[in-house]
């Protein structure tokens, strides 16, 4: 098992190479979900370690002043910062894998850059383990690209870890960016008609050519089956509330709306938060902390608050640890109620913009 502290050997060394990385997995999958010294003690020494290899975590410690003593202290970079400044921790050393949000520009993407996919791999699916989530007991099918299609989406690359892991079939149904519809909808007819239990994931706006009302009849799910969505509808043609979506999803699968999953991620982090329901509590797996911030002065908002959601994910060794989000949530005491994207908050309790950060 790695130590948590530094040896002869820095931190930065063992978490550059293949050994290295594997030990740290093996703390992050061994932390308990109460076990707040230990998540602490790694998060802070993780912090310590990438400030002297990313600028702009550096600048925002130094505007800080006091070194943080917690990880609640410790200061997320925004989320912006991914698309307009270089945050790989490793350099000049050349990552595996760069994975990119989605945007019509290369000006208007994120990109997060990893030396290997192996630590992600592990987090992305023993994560959704922990959280409940029963992939592996079922024929997957994703409504997602195939990561030889989609190298550069960190979305079809876990689920291509959990069709990996998984000793049942897997299916992508999204290629040259449609959706087999017709494929998909004789293997779901097919898995009814043999009453096979099926997984049904992708992004909130690849389901809606499945609705009833759209363009198909009710097709419910064999007992045992599940639908796990993704978000994504903010910039789409189409915007439904939660509750309508969810509805139109039970409407139309079978599967109670109260049951159906969602995953929270994004391409700027390596672990996820999951909930269920349309009033579901998303919770995160040991190795990370999801914490509300109020927007007008950066400080936590007490439980009931609303603010801007803020990560700590001790798996996201090869950029920054903390980031801060513009998804607006709601405090709970274990865990937060996930609203959507804010496009009208700003981040004001912050003294460094991202122009500040991202300047050498």
């Amino acid at each position: 098992m790695a130590k948590e502290k530094s040896g002869p050997i820095s931190l930065w060394e063992l978490l550059g190479g293949p050994e290295g990385r594997r030990r740290w997995g093996e703390l992050l999958l061994a932390l308990g979900a109460g076990e707040e010294n230990r998540f602490r003690r790694l998060a802070l020494t993780l912090c310590e370690a990438q400030a002297r290899h990313v600028a702009p975590l550096e600048r925002l410690l130094r505007a800080q002043g006091d070194a943080p003593r917690d990880w609640r202290e410790i200061p997320p970079l925004p989320q912006e910062l991914f698309k307009q400044a270089s945050l790989f921790a490793h350099a000049p050393r050349t990552p595996q894998r760069v994975f990119e949000t989605s945007g019509t520009t290369a000006r208007d993407r994120g990109h997060h850059s990893l030396i290997d996919v192996d630590l992600y791999r592990v987090v992305s699916t023993e994560g959704a383990r922990r959280a409940g989530v029963p992939w592996e007991a079922v024929d997957l099918h994703f409504l997602v690209a195939c990561p030889e299609e989609a190298p550069r989406s960190s979305l079809s690359a876990m689920f291509g870890f959990w069709a990996e892991a998984s000793p049942q079939p897997s299916h992508f149904w999204i290629h040259r960016g449609l959706l087999d519809e017709t494929g998909l909808r004789t293997a779901l007819t097919g898995a009814v008609r043999e009453d096979r239990p099926v997984g049904l994931c992708g992004t909130a706006f690849a389901f809606v050519p499945l609705l009833q009302g759209e363009k198909g009849a009710p097709l419910p799910l064999p007992r045992g089956s599940f639908l796990l969505e993704t978000g994504g509808f903010k910039g789409r043609t189409r915007e439904l509330s939660k509750r309508d979506f969810y509805h139109a999803l039970e409407a139309t699968f079978g599967i109670p709306a109260s049951e159906i999953w969602s995953e929270y991620g994004m391409t700027e982090l390596s672990s996820q938060a999951y909930a269920q329901g349309v009033e579901g509590i998303h919770r995160t797996p040991p190795w990370a902390r999801v914490w509300v911030v109020d927007p007008l002065t950066g400080q936590e908002c007490p439980i009931g608050a609303r603010g801007l959601a803020a990560w700590i994910d001790l798996a996201n060794i090869d950029s920054v640890l903390g980031v801060q989000t513009q998804d607006e949530a709601i405090a709970t005491a274990d865990g937060f109620r996930l609203l959507g994207r804010s496009g009208a908050i700003p981040l004001r309790g912050c003294s460094l913009t991202v122009e500040d950060l991202r300047s050498q």
